[in-house]
């Protein structure tokens, strides 16, 4: 019997539960080879390190290691066992067999970019949330887990050389767009799709899920925005290369923007696009422009797969 006939006849729900469990089995695996072989080389004490040890600039290279691992152990590799089990043709079952046209990638970019003061506005919204007097602590914590990976971030963008730069460019832009999109918009969204029979449906779901999977909760709205965002991309498309790309656009140009921001080249933040007094007008042109902008991208896409 063909086990990958018997896994294409399950239910979407037990195939999503076969996906959390490779991922948790591929993070463990991968993070304890990963650790006991960066050890003797790096010279980190791991557990003084997890337990909130300086950030001197040995562990913040630990970090930035660690940061790769956990995306492959936990994105990647889960990402491609997954399709190995449950399909004859993985890359067809991930969308990736189609070759990304330029003008649905050109409008794609243009998409993202247009989206930012959308996001930013999301943002802003989420940081005024307000807990009630019983979950002040809760709310504390949050805010004080967010600001340090917030500090830490910033710690990784202050580079001084071009291969920092570019190591950056990996860890943030590259394999965080290719894994995170083959699991929540190749697999995930797919799963749901199937399930709900309503794509739609399937993309909130998918976006809700993408928000939480990174545990900040006062940046919730805006990655629940871009992931509806590039939940749309995958659907209109039917390629997962579009929202890899749109995903490494959104990453890199954070990361190339701050970097230079940082440099003094830049006098305004990229947080600040779609807030201030201006930001009711700023976000209705947004979603006008953006709304153009998926109804072009939708009719050139469809003509490409044709």
């Amino acid at each position: 019997m063909d086990y990958r006939k018997a896994f294409r006849n399950t239910h979407p729900f037990s195939k999503l539960m076969l996906l959390v469990l490779i991922m948790f089995i591929s993070f463990v695996v991968v993070i304890g080879i990963g650790m006991f072989a960066a050890i003797p080389f790096l010279g980190v004490e791991v557990l003084e390190l997890f337990r909130g040890g300086d950030m001197d600039a040995d562990n913040l290279q630990f970090l930035r290691y660690f940061q790769v691992l956990s995306h492959i152990g936990l994105f990647i590799l889960p990402s491609i066992l997954f399709v190995l089990i449950v399909s004859n043709k993985p890359v067809r079952y991930l969308e990736a067999h189609h070759r990304p046209w330029l003008w649905p990638v050109l409008l794609s970019v243009l998409i993202m970019f247009t989206a930012l003061p959308m996001v930013n506005y999301l943002m802003q919204l989420n940081h005024q949330i307000s807990f009630p007097d019983s979950l002040k602590s809760l709310e504390e914590w949050m805010r004080a887990t967010e600001d340090a990976a917030e500090r830490l971030t910033e710690r990784f963008i202050q580079v001084h050389t071009w291969q920092e730069f570019m190591f950056n460019l990996l860890m943030i832009a590259v394999i965080p767009a290719i894994g995170e999109e083959f699991i929540f918009r190749g697999i995930i969204q797919k799963l749901f799709s199937q399930w709900t029979r309503n794509v739609h449906v399937a993309v909130f779901i998918t976006a809700i899920l993408f928000s939480a999977m990174h545990m900040q909760f006062f940046s919730f709205l805006p990655r629940v925005g871009l992931g509806i965002v590039l939940g749309y991309l995958f659907v209109f498309s039917g390629n997962i290369w579009i929202p890899v790309l749109a995903h490494f656009v959104n990453n890199a140009a954070a990361l190339v923007f701050y970097h230079y921001y940082n440099q003094g080249v830049f006098s305004v933040e990229l947080d600040d696009i779609g807030t201030g007094p201006m930001a009711s007008v700023l976000v209705l042109s947004s979603l006008f422009v953006l709304t153009a902008l998926f109804v072009a991208f939708r009719k050139s896409a469809r003509r490409r797969l044709r």
